[in-house]
């Protein structure tokens, strides 16, 4: 007779296996489940026992139960170990068992919930070979595959530091996924690019699929991945091995744990989730940075730019757009003073075509034009994104792009004054605000999947209806994004979202 220590995800799937192999079982659990072959008092069920496996969760629980029943062990049995447990308990074990003469087989497991379902588990084995081949048969039921690795605690080392690159390379995978989502890259068509890379790996195709439900059905909980991260953290101290990479992982692991310890491991990507608090969080980025100085400074900026610049005087940073002679954005800067200086600052990676767009008119008027965006005050403190997505702020260049007329990004009341007087595409903008009317308008969106990438468009029965600029998560409005709604759709407040690779509808958008 057989008894099972541990009726969690995977215990409860290998006890089912035995049963259904005819084999005689008993199991025990530390919260009572409600099963035929369930005993109350491990010790007197190992008294009858032959073998006594364990699944049990972590090191704690293993050495504690061990402690109980090892008064009922001897020579005529056989302790295997299934748990994911560190290398310094799976040597005390070993060395219990020899002290009593008791058979031991360190012997983790890998494989997820289906797999113990169809008793497809793959053991690591460390110890006697010999004791191997006598419970390979037995082993056999509840797995495809058995590894022999060598004297104990190997087996252990090596399922502490394969969990240990299957949670790195998932940590890995949400980022990639977030990271090209927010550049307009389906993550579905992300994995088919994945599939014909050297990155791909079976975890991959596992978590992709769930991940775009936003699954996370436990296959392997994020606390037990948590735990066996600490034990890899662990093995890397104590050999002397300098591994960031395991504490970055376990940190983020840490985080979901925190969350909620029962949901699958890849909830790690909930970390791109902004909760409430850290809504209230700027971020700094560096910008171009030009310096307009001279007595004609203000004058002549004055005409280039669509806001007021004496607003400043007052010590302000005011918002402003430079257009072309058709009212089309070029640029979106933000302008303050600098004693009787004027300092204009915009993107960085258009630092280069800012100071020529600012040039181009300076003709005859004493202004200097000087280049500051490599110095260290050339920086913006911007937004949370999140905070910026749930307030229809726009930014560029993801709704504020060359080409679009800024009345159709909504920014008139902060980047736009209809009183100053000219500037280059002034009649344009005074045109369009007496007709009230744009092609296309600002809108914030709900919605109803995750990682669903910018660039998507907003369909009504297969007509394009706008487009999506922006995306983030947040922990109670769930997904959010900006994008643009053309004006023919206007009355529609609920649209289905095609993806930016293949066309296929990939979730629906509601107006917030």
């Amino acid at each position: 007779m057989t008894l099972l220590l541990g009726l969690g995800i995977i215990g409860s799937r290998s006890a089912d296996q035995l049963v259904a192999a005819g084999h005689p079982l008993k199991t025990w659990n530390r919260t009572p489940k409600d099963r035929p072959d369930s005993v109350d008092d491990p010790a007197s069920a190992t008294a009858e026992a032959d073998v006594i496996i364990s699944y049990l969760r972590d090191e704690l629980a293993v050495r504690e139960v061990f402690s109980g029943i090892k008064s009922q062990l001897d020579e005529s049995k056989t302790f295997i170990n299934h748990s994911t447990i560190d290398p310094d308990t799976t040597i005390w074990l070993d060395r219990q068992c020899r002290e009593i003469g008791c058979g031991f087989l360190d012997a983790p497991f890998t494989g997820s919930r289906d797999a113990a379902a169809g008793g497809n588990l793959v053991y690591y084995i460390a110890g006697d070979q010999d004791l191997l081949e006598k419970h390979r048969p037995f082993l056999e039921i509840t797995s495809r595959e058995i590894l022999y690795l060598g004297q104990s605690p190997a087996a252990t080392v090596v399922k502490v530091t394969t969990n240990l690159a299957t949670a790195a390379a998932v940590q890995a995978l949400t980022e990639a996924l977030e990271i090209s989502r927010r550049y307009g890259v389906d993550p579905r068509a992300w994995h088919e690019a994945a599939k014909l890379n050297g990155c791909y790996s079976p975890v991959m195709g596992m978590k992709i699929p769930t991940l775009l439900e936003n699954d996370f059905t436990p296959h392997f909980s994020t606390e037990n991945m948590a735990k066996d991260t600490r034990y890899a953290i662990q093995l890397a101290d104590a050999a002397g091995i300098t591994a960031d990479l395991n504490h970055l992982t376990w940190a983020r692991l840490f985080e979901a744990e925190m969350r909620d310890a029962s949901e699958d491991f890849s909830a790690t990507i909930r970390q791109h989730q902004t909760t409430d608090l850290e809504l209230e969080d700027e971020d700094e980025i560096s910008c171009s940075r030009i310096r307009l100085s001279g007595p004609d400074a203000g004058r002549y900026l004055n005409g280039q730019v669509s806001n007021d610049i004496r607003l400043t005087e007052d010590g302000r940073l005011i918002e402003a757009c430079l257009l072309n002679a058709k009212g089309r954005l070029q640029f979106y800067v933000q302008i303050h003073r600098e004693g009787d200086d004027f300092i204009v600052q915009g993107p960085i990676d258009l630092a280069e075509e800012l100071l020529a767009r600012l040039d181009k008119y300076l003709i005859a008027d004493d202004v200097e034009l000087i280049d500051e965006s490599m110095d260290d005050t050339a920086h913006l403190t911007v937004p949370n994104e999140t905070r910026r997505i749930l307030d229809g702020i726009p930014k560029w260049p993801n709704e504020l792009f060359s080409g679009i007329l800024p009345p159709e990004a909504g920014i008139e009341t902060r980047a736009i004054s209809y009183t100053k007087g000219c500037y280059t595409g002034q009649e344009v903008i005074s045109r369009m605000k007496r007709a009230g009317k744009t092609n296309r308008h600002l809108v914030k969106l709900s919605l109803d999947k995750p990682l669903i990438p910018t660039h998507s468009k907003l369909m009504i029965d297969g007509k394009e209806g706008g487009l999506i600029t922006s995306v983030a998560s947040h922990v109670g409005e769930g997904e959010v994004a900006l994008g643009y709604r053309l004006r023919k759709f206007e009355d529609h407040t609920e649209f289905d979202i095609a993806s930016p690779a293949s066309g296929e509808i990939i979730g629906k958008a509601t107006i917030r």
